[in-house]
């Protein structure tokens, strides 16, 4: 892994994300890490009053840039401090929306990772809150990290999946031979409340060894009824160090509502999720 992208808003949990960067970066090949801040205005905002009648002005768009780019200064600075010495560390302001400056972002730089703190509602987080758009629409892989949680070297990971679509398990093979970042034991979890494996596990631990041979890994299940607390049991059971989210329908990531994605990433409180692409 040679770039990872952070998306800025100062607030804790994204401090939190950047300090877990920088200390993964101690363990990973890392060669850059991009700081990016959005502080985007829309054409409504210069032109219409806010509920205090004040009107944004081309000096308050100055005032805050300048604002932003000290603030910016003093978290790269930070950052070095605690990064590996041979870590570049570049800072991108933009004046696009989040989404917007993400993907610009990702089409000069090219990152491999991009990682976002996880916003369980305990402030006020930009970046956060729009934790579902980004990472959906993003084109490269995302790392979420909870508010509380600390970089612990990934020597264990969870990966819960629909063995009916047992195909996409093979996304994996890229994590440890592309990028040269991740190779840690893998945990399959299949959460069947209906039992549907029962008979067929012969068969899915043969689909699984075909597909993920390049890792030691392990096939489990679980026939708890919600889906999401099946996951994240496991997952504190086994001490695992990182949950994986297959991409497409059938991620437990993607195949649930909007509602229940929020809550899923709420209730995670200390598992970094790493969302392929």
């Amino acid at each position: 892994m040679k770039t990872i992208l952070i998306p800025v808003d100062f607030s804790d949990t994204n401090t939190n994300a950047i300090k877990y960067a920088a200390d993964m970066g101690c363990d990973m090949p890392v060669k850059k890490i991009i700081l990016l801040k959005s502080y985007y205005t829309s054409v409504y905002e210069q032109i219409l009053p806010s509920p205090d009648f004040l009107l944004i002005s081309a000096d308050d768009i100055e005032n805050e840039r300048q604002k932003i780019e000290v603030q910016l200064k003093e978290l790269m600075k930070k950052l070095k401090n605690r990064c590996h010495e041979n870590i570049e560390i570049e800072t991108v302001v933009s004046t696009e929306p989040i989404v917007r400056a993400i993907h610009n972002v990702v089409e000069d730089q090219h990152p491999d990772l991009m990682i976002v703190g996880g916003d369980m509602g305990h402030e006020l987080s930009m970046i956060g809150e729009q934790i579902i758009e980004i990472a959906k629409s993003s084109p490269v892989k995302v790392l979420v990290i909870p508010p509380d949680c600390n970089y612990h070297k990934i020597e264990q990971a969870l990966v819960p999946c629909d063995l009916e679509a047992v195909a996409r398990l093979g996304v994996l093979k890229g994590l440890n031979t592309s990028h040269s970042w991740l190779n840690p034991k893998l945990m399959l979890l299949y959460v069947d409340p209906k039992k549907k494996h029962i008979g067929r596990e012969a068969e899915f631990e043969a689909s699984v060894k075909q597909l993920v041979n390049c890792y030691e890994c392990k096939l489990h299940y679980s026939e708890d009824k919600n889906i999401v607390r099946g996951i994240l049991n496991f997952a504190t059971e086994q001490q695992v160090q990182l949950i994986i989210a297959l991409p497409g329908k059938h991620s437990f990531f993607y195949n649930l509502t909007h509602s229940s994605i929020t809550e899923a990433l709420s209730l995670n409180a200390r598992h970094p999720v790493l969302i392929l692409k």
